[in-house]
């Protein structure tokens, strides 16, 4: 081949080229900053597909290895509302993806067209919103980014009815890998993604995240109730919401519903609801059983495999603090358990030295059996403790994410290695939770609660904070908690929570956290001060009948006024 020959550039593509004389072109799809999709007949498989082909006055140093981990990550995430990559290959026009072909329209365009009908219906919206989140959460759970979630980048399909068929997530990776090469540096533009559906985060310093996605998702959600494309930066949490939208979709969906894209877009991205966790169902079909509310929770890792019941394996668990009275430094330590058999206590000659005041100086024994635990308490001061009982245990059964208290001092059975991603998780989770209860601490609850007061003003509903404490005869709050009254405030916040979601009929978990030593509070947006009231009575009623005798719950109900400090909803009378 000549020098003229090899540096010829190829024919333009029309209709009738053949690409690697297997792809014939039947028309473009559609083109973007950095690409044309082309639609194709694949002479091998005799399917249609659609190619992915880079401009070459758009590509970018880095662009080939950015297509081939776009087809790695592509072929990680199996979902039938992820688009599909088949192959990435060479040819004349440059690199190509070779993709899925789906008919049906872009989310963009099906706006623009149910506008001109009347706008979505809200079992319409929900089913949309169901599947995008549905595709996101695949994404995200390979640890992956999509980088340019937004309209343009769903494609909606139709059923033989004319029905919506499926809203189906394209494009994903290559504006994220295209970032991730970009320095970063405070002020610099954001690249990669669309500035319209960026999280304000990535607009001031660029970088795309899963919370940047959050943001997309609620963006892209938000644009089916307005109808309207999002200047770059805009803020619809900015003015009431009734204000804003174009067509009344949200009249249709529950409290919740509505909520959730509340806090998708949120400014501070710890606010953001994951993918994993949004919920958009029919109402009728709600459950009210509370396992089905997502709820976040510590992560004990996955359970050990079945070798670990004829085996030991060292080091494959772990016991992580979760909480200590006197020695709060100490949560979210994580100790392997690195031998079959384990001292435990304050002593310098046991095997695990804990600094918590209230633990024996040798405490228990632990004694790996057929892939659990067995914990002996050696005659503890202050006893050793498991789930759902107030007695003090001589042998307790410890299996993979159990928890065991010995005095006041509690442990999770892990299966996650120190310093592991897992860990930070673990880590993370207890620095803004109780980790007795599992609530907010205080100064996490204020925070949460602010968003809930968002909330209301922006849907214009009613907040109501319903505060607990449980109290003795002689019991004075701001006295120090015995073990039993610890154990009891465990089990009773556990439980308020469980029977408010399920009588609020919650899709996604209410705001509660922990305002004292044996107070806390809960929030709900919704219910007017009767129905908060009655609902308060009802679980303070079941409540009740799970406390040791001589223990009571207490409750008051505190309502949010427009403007209000949100420390006075958590104040006790």
């Amino acid at each position: 081949m000549t020098e003229t020959q090899r540096t010829t550039p190829p024919p333009p593509i029309s209709h009738g080229t053949v690409i690697n004389e297997r792809y014939e072109i039947s028309q473009s799809l559609g083109k973007g900053g950095m690409g044309e999709v082309f639609l194709a007949y694949d002479r091998t498989t005799h399917q249609k597909v659609a190619l992915k082909i880079v401009r070459e006055e758009a590509r970018m140093p880095g662009d080939d290895e950015a297509l081939r981990q776009e087809l790695l990550h592509a072929r990680s995430v199996s979902n039938p509302f992820v688009c599909r990559v088949h192959d990435l290959a060479p040819s004349p026009y440059g690199p190509i993806l070779v993709m899925e072909h789906i008919t049906g329209k872009t989310l963009h365009t099906h706006i623009r067209l149910k506008k001109a009908l009347g706008g979505y219906t809200a079992d319409e919206f929900r089913r949309i919103a169901h599947e995008i989140s549905s595709g996101v959460a695949a994404i995200h759970a390979q640890g992956l980014v999509h980088g340019d979630l937004k309209p343009g980048n769903v494609m909606v399909t139709s059923n033989p009815d004319g029905s919506i068929g499926k809203a189906i997530v394209l494009d994903f990776g290559f504006a994220k890998e295209r970032a991730r090469a970009s320095a970063r540096r405070p002020g610099a533009p954001p690249d990669g993604g669309t500035p319209n559906y960026m999280a304000p985060e990535r607009i001031r310093s660029g970088g795309a995240s899963q919370e940047d996605d959050l943001y997309a998702l609620g963006l892209t959600l938000w644009e089916m109730w307005t109808c309207r494309v999002p200047e770059p930066g805009y803020k619809p949490r900015a003015k009431p919401m009734r204000h804003q939208i174009m067509f009344d979709v949200p009249s249709g969906l529950s409290v919740d519903e509505i909520k959730q894209i509340f806090r998708c877009l949120s400014d501070d991205q710890t606010q953001r609801i994951p993918a994993r966790h949004l919920r958009f169902f029919n109402p009728a079909a709600l459950t009210t059983n509370p396992v089905q509310v997502p709820r976040e929770r510590l992560d004990p890792g996955p359970p050990p495999g079945r070798s670990a019941a004829t085996s030991f394996q060292p080091g494959s668990q772990a016991l992580l603090a979760t909480f200590a009275t006197n020695s709060p430094e100490f949560v979210g330590e994580l100790i392997p358990l690195d031998k079959p058999q384990i001292t435990i206590g304050r002593r310098t000659d046991v095997d695990i030295v804990v600094p918590e005041a209230t633990v024996s100086g040798h405490h228990a024994n632990l004694r790996w059996q057929a892939g659990s635990w067995q914990i002996e308490d050696q005659g503890s001061t202050n006893g050793t403790y498991v789930e759902h009982t107030y007695e003090r245990k001589k042998t307790v059964n410890l299996m993979h994410s159990g928890e065991v208290q010995f005095g006041e001092l509690r442990f999770k059975l892990v299966s996650f290695p120190k310093d592991s991603m897992a860990h930070k998780r673990a880590r993370s989770y207890l620095a803004k939770r109780d980790g007795l209860t599992g609530l907010y601490a205080t100064e996490n609850l204020l925070r949460a609660i602010e968003e809930e007061a968002g909330f209301a003003d922006w849907v214009e509903q009613p907040l109501t904070v319903a505060r607990y404490e449980l109290r003795g005869p002689t019991r004075q709050v701001s006295e120090r908690p015995t073990i039993l009254e610890m154990l009891a405030l465990r089990r009773a916040a556990t439980r308020v929570i469980e029977l408010t979601d399920m009588l609020l009929l919650s899709l996604i978990a209410v705001t509660g956290g922990k305002t004292g030593p044996l107070r806390f509070a809960v929030a709900m947006v919704g219910p007017g001060p009767h129905e908060a009231k009655n609902l308060v009575e009802q679980v303070v009623g079941q409540v009740q009948g799970m406390l040791p005798e001589g223990l009571d719950l207490h409750a008051s109900i505190a309502r949010y006024e427009s403007g209000m400090n949100v420390q006075k909803l958590v104040d006790p009378i």
